[in-house]
C-alpha cells in the first residue's frame, strides 16, 4: 500500500498555494456579505432590482455610479442594498424629466422661436413650396 508523504503530495489545499488563499479570500468576503445583508436587510443583484423598480439593469447601474443607490462587491459579483431599494421605491419616483411649470414652457418656447423664426422667415417662411405656389396662385 503507498502512502503519500507530505513531500510526495502536493495537495491544492496546501498551506500557502494559490487555490487555500483563494478560499481563504472567498471565506473573508463571505463573512463581510452576511454582515452586510444583515445591516442591509439583504442584497439584490442589478437585475432583480431592475424588476422591482422596474428600470433596465443600466439603469441600476447609472444609479449605483451617480450614488443613489450604494454597490456592494462580494464573490465576484455587484449587489445592491435592499433597504435603499424600499426607501427608492417608496418615493415613487415617474420616469421622465419633471413636468415644467406653464412659464417655464412660455420662457422655453419664446426662445425657441426667436432662435428659429427669423432662419425660418429668410427661407420663405415655414409652408415650404406648396404654400408659395398657392400664394402666387399657381397651387392646384
Amino acid at each position: 500500500m503507498d502512502v503519500f508523504t507530505p513531500d510526495e503530495y502536493d495537495s491544492p489545499y496546501a498551506q500557502g498555494s494559490p487555490r487555500t488563499q483563494e478560499r481563504e479570500q472567498a471565506l473573508s468576503e463571505l463573512d463581510e456579505m452576511s454582515a452586510a445583508m444583515v445591516a442591509e436587510h439583504e442584497l439584490l443583484t442589478h437585475a432583480q432590482v431592475g424588476l422591482l423598480l422596474g428600470v433596465s439593469k443600466k439603469r441600476i447601474g447609472e444609479l449605483v455610479r451617480l450614488g443613489k443607490l450604494k454597490r456592494f462587491d462580494f464573490l465576484g459579483r455587484t449587489y445592491v442594498s435592499v433597504r435603499e431599494v424600499r426607501e427608492r421605491y417608496h418615493q415613487e419616483l415617474k420616469a421622465g424629466r419633471p413636468k415644467r411649470s406653464v412659464v417655464e414652457r412660455a420662457v422655453a418656447s419664446v426662445k425657441a422661436a426667436l432662435e428659429t423664426d427669423s432662419s425660418q422667415i429668410k427661407l420663405g417662411g415655414y409652408g415650404g413650396p406648396y404654400e408659395k405656389a398657392k400664394r402666387k396662385g399657381k397651387a392646384k
